[in-house]
Parts: C-alpha cells; sequence; structure tokens
C-alpha cells in the first residue's frame, strides 16, 4: 500500500501493455480491459510502442501480455520499450505487476520475452501480484485462467490516491494509446478463418530448377478483409492423407474412434487430418519413449580403472571416469540405451529429430501408443503465415504470395513443409475450401511520405512484400526512388516475376534493380556482397533519409547483410565501428525506424 492521506480515496488505475507481432497479445489486452472494467477498475491499455519508460513507475497496478518473436525475442512493437528498461533500471517500488506470455512450445525459448519481462518487473521492485502464466499456441483457456486470478488480485489492492494526484484536473501525464481495429480482424482469425479458395497457383520457376516456387492467389469473397502491403496473411493447413493414413497403420488405431480435442469432437481420422502437427515428431514424444521402451537385456556397463599408452599413464579417481582423450563411446543396440542417449540433452533431440516423424521413430523402437496418449502429446496444429505479394489496391478482392514448396525424401518416404504441400498439392486450385486470415503488421510499412527513397532486399521468396510495395508505390504516385536487391541460383531458373520488373523499370517506376545470381559465375555471389559494392551510393541514399528494408533468412542472409550495412557506414560515412554499429542499430533502426526487417 502506498503512503498518503488515507481519506485520500483509493485509486483504481490499470495499466494493461501489451507486446505483440502478429496482433494476438493486444486482442488479448483490449479482452483484459473488459473484464477489469467489469471489476471496478479503470483499466486502460497501452502499446508498448511509443510508451514512456519514465511513465512506468507512475502506474501502480501493471499487466504486461506479450508475444515471442523469433529465438526468443521481444516482437517489434516491445524493443524500444525493453531497450529503454534495460538501459535506465527505473526504480518499480511501490508497482504491482503480473505477466501473461504467450509463445509456443515446439521453440527452445518458450515465452522468453514474457519470462524475460517478468524477471526485470521484479528486479526493478516491483511486487508480482500472481505468477507469470505461459500460454501455448491455443492460448485463450490458459489466458482466461490467468485474467481470473490476475485482475480480482489487482482489484484488491488498495492503492490510495496521493494529495498531488487529488490536485485540480489537468491532463493526465500518461496518455492512454489508442488500438486501431484492422478492418475484420475480430471476424476472421487463426480460431474462426475465413474459408476461401485458390483462384490461381502457378510454379514461377525456368525449366530445370532445383526450386518450386509458386505463385499463389486466394479469393477474398464476402469476407469484407482488408490489407495494407507489408502485412502477412495467416493459412489453415491439414496434414497429407498418407501420413495421417500411416500413421494409424502403424498403430493399429481405429481412424472412426470418437476422440474430443480442442476442436471439439471428431473422429480420430479427423482429429490427426485437422486438430494436430502429425507431418514431424516433436521432442515431448522423444521424451516419452523412455517410458515405452524396455531394454532388451543386453546393456552391459564397463569401467575403466587405469590405462598405460606412450609411457603416460592414467588411473581412475572420483572426479575423472575416463581418460580425458578418450571418446565417448557410441550407444549399444540396445533400445532403452539408445533412448537415454538420444534425451541426453536438448541438442542431441534436436538432432535426432532432424527430419525424422512420428512414423520413423514408431518403427525403429517398435513402440505404441493409445490414441489418448498421442493425442495428448502431440503438438496442436498451427497457422503459417506468409508475408503478402500483393497491393489490395492493384488486386481487389484478391490477396497473392510468393512461396517456396518444399519436398524432400528420406528413409525412402516422400515429406516436405505442412503448409507448402498442401496449398501446392491438395488444394490447388480444386476449388476445396482453404482458411485464411490476415496477420497485420505494425512495423514493416512503407513510408508515410510518397517522396521518400526506399532501397529492399529480398533474395528468393524474400521478393514478396517488395512486389506488393512496389505495387503500392506505383498506384500511390509520388517521387520517391525505388531500388530493389534481388538473387538466387541462377537468371535463368529464379528470375521470379521478370517481366513485371522489366515493365516496372521501363516506366521509371523501379529506379534501380540490382541482381545476385550465386550460381551463374565459378565464385558466389550473394546479395550482401552486392549491397558492399554499391556502398557509396547506398550510403548517399541513407544520407538522404532512405528507408532499408530486408526480408528473407534470418539465420544467415539477414545477419551478413546487418554486418554489411555497419561495414559500410564505416567505409563511407567514416564511422568507427561502434559508431557505424550505433547508428545502424539504434538510429536507424530504433529512433528512425527506418531500417525495417520481415526475416524468418
Amino acid at each position: 500500500m502506498c503512503g498518503g492521506d488515507p481519506m485520500a480515496g483509493n485509486n483504481n488505475s490499470l495499466a494493461i501493455l501489451f507486446g505483440s507481432q502478429t496482433g494476438n497479445a493486444e486482442e488479448l489486452a483490449e479482452n483484459t480491459k473488459k473484464i477489469a472494467d467489469k471489476a471496478g477498475l479503470e483499466a486502460q491499455v497501452f502499446d508498448m510502442d511509443g510508451f514512456n519508460v519514465n511513465d512506468l513507475a507512475k502506474h501502480k497496478r501493471i499487466l504486461v501480455i506479450t508475444s515471442t518473436w523469433g529465438e526468443g525475442e521481444m516482437p517489434d512493437n516491445a524493443e524500444d520499450l525493453w531497450g529503454a528498461v534495460c538501459d535506465t533500471s527505473p526504480s518499480l517500488s511501490g508497482v504491482n505487476y503480473s505477466v501473461c506470455a504467450i509463445g509456443d512450445t515446439s521453440y527452445d525459448e518458450f515465452c522468453q520475452a514474457g519470462i524475460d519481462w517478468d524477471n526485470k518487473l521484479h528486479e526493478l521492485g516491483a511486487t508480482r501480484t500472481t505468477d507469470i502464466q505461459l500460454c501455448d499456441v491455443d492460448f485463450e483457456p490458459e489466458w482466461q485462467s490467468w485474467v481470473d486470478k490476475a485482475v480480482p488480485a489487482m482489484a484488491a489492492l488498495q492503492i490510495v490516491v496521493e494529495a498531488a494526484e487529488e490536485a485540480p484536473a489537468e491532463e493526465p501525464v500518461v496518455e492512454e494509446v489508442k488500438v486501431e481495429k484492422a478492418t475484420g480482424k475480430s471476424e476472421w482469425s487463426a480460431k474462426n478463418p475465413y474459408m476461401t479458395e485458390i483462384t490461381e497457383n502457378y510454379i514461377l520457376n525456368g525449366e530445370g530448377s532445383r526450386k518450386e516456387t509458386r505463385h499463389i492467389v486466394f479469393a477474398l469473397g464476402d469476407s469484407g478483409m482488408d490489407y495494407k502491403v507489408g502485412d502477412a496473411l495467416g493459412v489453415i493447413a491439414e496434414n497429407p492423407p498418407h501420413i495421417v493414413d500411416e500413421l494409424i497403420e502403424v498403430q493399429g488405431w481405429d481412424k472412426d474412434l470418437a476422440v474430443s480435442t480442442h476442436a471439439g469432437n471428431r473422429t480420430l481420422y479427423e482429429a490427426l487430418k485437422k486438430d494436430y502437427e502429425v507431418h514431424m515428431a516433436n521432442k515431448k514424444f522423444v521424451k516419452s519413449l523412455a517410458e515405452k521402451v524396455v531394454s532388451s537385456g543386453m546393456k552391459i556397463n564397463m569401467s575403466m580403472v587405469s590405462r598405460t599408452r606412450n609411457n603416460s599413464s592414467w588411473h581412475a579417481s572420483e572426479d575423472e571416469s575416463a581418460p580425458p582423450t578418450l571418446r565417448p563411446s557410441v550407444p549399444s543396440a540396445d533400445p532403452e540405451a539408445q533412448v537415454e542417449a538420444i534425451t541426453a540433452d536438448t541438442k542431441s533431440i534436436e538432432d535426432y529429430l532432424w527430419t525424422r516423424d512420428y512414423i520413423d521413430i514408431m518403427r525403429e523402437f517398435d513402440v505404441k501408443y493409445t490414441a489418448e496418449e498421442f493425442l495428448e502429446i502431440a503438438d496442436r496444429l498451427k497457422p503459417r503465415l506468409y508475408s503478402i505479394a500483393s497491393s489490395h489496391d492493384a488486386h481487389p478482392g484478391f490477396v497473392e504470395l510468393t512461396v517456396g514448396i518444399v519436398r524432400f525424401s528420406y528413409n525412402g518416404r516422400a515429406r516436405g513443409g505442412l503448409c507448402t504441400q498442401y496449398m501446392a498439392d491438395e488444394i490447388n486450385t480444386s476449388g476445396a475450401p482453404i482458411g485464411v486470415f490476415m496477420s497485420p503488421t505494425k512495423s514493416f510499412v512503407l513510408p508515410e511520405d510518397k517522396d521518400t527513397d526506399i532501397i529492399m532486399l529480398g533474395p528468393g521468396t524474400g521478393i514478396a512484400p517488395f512486389r506488393a510495395f512496389m505495387e503500392q508505390r506505383v498506384h500511390d504516385g509520388g517521387s520517391g526512388k525505388n531500388w530493389l536487391f534481388f538473387g538466387d541460383q541462377s537468371s535463368k531458373t529464379e528470375f521470379y516475376y521478370k517481366e513485371t520488373i522489366e515493365e516496372w523499370i521501363d516506366n521509371g517506376d523501379l529506379y534501380r534493380f540490382t541482381t545476385a545470381w550465386s550460381r551463374d559465375q565459378e565464385e558466389k555471389i550473394y546479395v550482401q556482397h552486392r549491397l558492399k559494392e554499391h556502398g557509396a551510393e547506398v550510403w548517399e541514399w541513407f544520407e538522404r533519409g532512405a528507408y532499408f528494408y530486408i526480408c528473407g533468412d534470418k539465420q544467415y542472409m539477414a545477419k551478413d547483410v546487418h554486418r554489411a550495412l555497419i561495414e559500410i557506414a564505416m567505409e563511407h560515412g567514416d564511422m568507427s565501428e561502434d559508431d557505424a554499429t550505433h547508428f545502424i542499430e539504434k538510429t536507424m533502426m530504433k529512433e528512425q525506424k527506418r531500417y525495417l526487417r520481415d526475416v524468418y
């Protein structure tokens, strides 16, 4: 309880802060506000983007709802506030808080952003009123459990209004950030997708390509859905029929067995086809093998007491049970020993799971599960998000994607990407229904000023949002110049949208087009190499206020491009490495928000 005049009254305010990448946390924040208002609290919803770190301590009740992005990172709209909190370490004594974290248990850094907020607020002196809630992909039941505890706990707090707070009303120091709802957002979502059809589905690659990249068009029909360039489309896929059939056969299940799932009552076949991820195995399943696999009785334990080799000797001790140069033994043929080795640590499990699915593992260890046991272990099916490759102004009533179809073979069985194969093979242009929804972006957007220059870098399917950007820039007019960096393996087989790009160039819409074909010459050339080759001109554009966009591979390409930008700032901006890093990562990315990324 805060100090002050006890007659001053009770402060009922509640701040609800959300960190959201795809809109889920934002939606939960709004729903939390409705519940808090009914409990007698005066709740306000705040977007973390733009929230002043100095205002945190002014709120005595705070609820944080945040997703986690990438490898345990903050969502885009939370990065600035998180950075400011870490940099300034404000005292939060007297602040009461609780955190609801949204994540995905299939990732190692499950709910890491929420965990980081929970730990940081506690570290800064705030009081945790209820424990953090970790929510999986199907987050609503877990969120409901949290909000049922967190809101009453906040309402029960007696926060005394300080005398200074009762002075004649002035404009509040902290202003509520109004949350704008995207068109159709409340109606169509991952849990309530719009059922539509694919109207176009064709391969973009030239003859002889080792890749399969498709242009896929969805009709929006009477959905009322709108979108802006930079947004993503969520697609609801189903598991391949042959995988479901084979899984049922291997386990000897009855496909017509009635089961209850998070989606309701279904037959087992329907549940495996539509509700769970069965095309690849998860870590929980591998760990469960320890309870299923029985030893063959051939397990032999050996210990070494001493060794003499090349005039050197070694003797066992409590601290060292084997010579330091002796390589670990390979697991025996005993199944129990094999499982023990596989589940020794997270890395071992990940290595084992690489390309394996449930059927592979079930056959390898000859294990049986009841249908109910398996459904408890399997991950719920998640929607897939794809960067939209079209402008709604250029293609009214439709939304278009550029999709790389994933196919491979392992153990003599055909495998592939769940959603990409579903769109390419099972749905195609058959007219069969497929569920979609919009996932708006808050950060990956065009400059408001149409006269601002932009540089776009998107190799491979990373070209998708930049096709949309170009369509929008052509539609909107404006004098801003457009420079596109694009690349892939070969100009002969991977020059996606060639005719359209040439038309933009001929019409003067695309000021500069720079390509990097990695396999068209002996030396491999990638987009980051082209970027540095044009470093002087890139730097001139930056000095004129140009925006820089990147889309594509996060693990390698985006890191190489990021380093190239720092080196360009060093070479052409005459900066030290520290100053160049600060300019790229802080000034352009955080403060000016003109270095924007859509990486995965």
